[in-house]
C-alpha cells in the first residue's frame, strides 16, 4: 500500500523496479517481526542483509536502493557494506539520527497506540493485519525507534553517522517541509554527511510525500537515475 500506489507512474521501459517486503511486515509473515535482534543495533540493519541476498538470489549484481523512512537505515547500510554493488541511492523522509524532538512526538504517539494513524490509514492497515495485531506492531514498531533514539547508535552524534560518511555512491536526498514525523533538519544533516549527495525539497511534502507529490517525485528520482547511469555507461 505504500508502493504500489506509485508504479503507475514509473518508467518500466528505462528501468527495472523490484519492491519488497522485509520479513515480518504485509504477507511476508511468519516469521513475526523482530525488535532489536541479537546481534543488531536494529531491525532495519538486519533488513539490509535480507535485501542483499534477496538481490544475489535475484542474479543482480549492480543496483541502486530507494529507501523511505526508516527504511533509510536498510539503504544506508547496504550503501555502506557493498560498495561494489550499489550504484547510487535514494532516500525520502528517512534520518541518520533520532533526535529529542521525533523522541517527543513518537511518545505522544504512543499514548494513543495505532489511533494516532489517520482514519483511513488505519482502516488499510486492519485489512492487512487485523485490529489486535496491528496495535501490536505499531506499538512494537514507537518501542523500537524510542530505543533507537536513545541508543549510542543513532541518538544524534551516534556511530551510524560513520555508516553514512562511509557511503561512497551518488545519493539524492528528498525530503517534505512539512514533515511532521521526520524534521526537515534530518535531510539537511544526510546532505552535508554523505560524501556525494544532493537535495531536493519538496513544497508541502508530508512524511508520504511520495503518494501525495507523485508526480513530482517520480521526475526527480528518474532525473538522478538517469544521470547516474549515463555517467557509468
Amino acid at each position: 500500500m505504500d508502493i504500489k500506489p506509485i508504479l503507475s507512474a514509473l518508467d518500466k521501459e528505462k528501468f527495472r523496479w523490484i519492491g519488497w517486503d522485509p520479513p515480518g511486515y504485509g504477507k511476508s509473515r511468519p516469521p513475526k517481526r523482530q525488535i532489536f535482534p541479537r546481534g543488531y543495533s536494529c531491525m532495519y540493519e538486519l533488513d539490509a542483509k535480507y535485501a542483499t541476498e534477496l538481490m544475489k538470489k535475484l542474479g543482480i549484481e549492480h543496483y541502486s536502493i530507494a529507501a523511505w523512512s526508516s527504511g533509510g537505515v536498510t539503504g544506508m547500510t547496504m550503501a555502506n557494506r557493498h560498495p561494489e554493488q550499489v550504484s547510487s541511492m535514494i532516500t525520502w523522509a528517512s534520518y541518520g539520527f533520532l533526535g529529542q524532538e521525533t523522541n517527543k512526538r513518537l511518545k505522544s504517539f504512543s499514548k494513543l497506540g495505532s489511533y494516532a494513524l489517520p482514519d483511513a490509514r488505519r482502516i488499510e492497515l486492519i485489512e492487512v493485519y487485523g485490529e489486535k495485531l496491528l496495535h501490536e506492531m505499531y506499538s512494537d514498531a514507537l518501542t523500537e525507534i524510542m530505543g533507537m533514539s536513545e541508543s549510542n547508535v543513532f541518538r544524534e552524534g551516534g556511530s551510524f553517522e560513520d555508516v553514512i560518511k562511509n557511503v561512497k555512491c551518488p545519493v539524492l536526498v528528498i525530503h517534505g517541509d512539512k514533515d511532521t514525523f521526520i524534521p526537515i533538519s534530518n535531510a539537511h544533516h544526510l546532505n552535508s554527511t554523505f560524501q556525494n549527495s544532493r537535495l531536493h525539497v519538496v513544497k508541502n511534502g508530508t512524511h508520504n510525500l511520495h503518494l501525495k507529490q507523485t508526480h513530482e517525485f517520480v521526475k526527480c528520482i528518474e532525473g538522478f537515475l538517469t544521470a547516474v547511469y549515463t555517467q557509468i555507461n
